[in-house]
């Protein structure tokens, strides 16, 4: 990811993920586009399925379990 672009979404992103990019290095991560969503809840919807789907809650990943309510 570009450090530009990184810049500004990082106050999006879960603090722990914030944390470790400045400990190791953004070089470090990967960040892809997974799907697209045409609405807040089609958003919703995938995101759910995707943190579900990648078994990425803490503390295996980023993803805390009240995203998922």
């Amino acid at each position: 990811m570009d450090k530009d672009i990184y810049e500004k979404i990082k106050d999006d992103l879960p603090e722990q993920l914030r944390k470790d990019i400045e400990e190791y290095g953004l070089d470090n991560f990967e960040f892809e586009i997974l799907d697209v969503a045409y609405s807040q809840e089609e958003l919703d919807r995938k995101q759910k399925e995707h943190i579900r789907k990648g078994n990425s809650l803490e503390p295996r990943g980023y993803n805390i379990p009240e995203e998922l309510e």
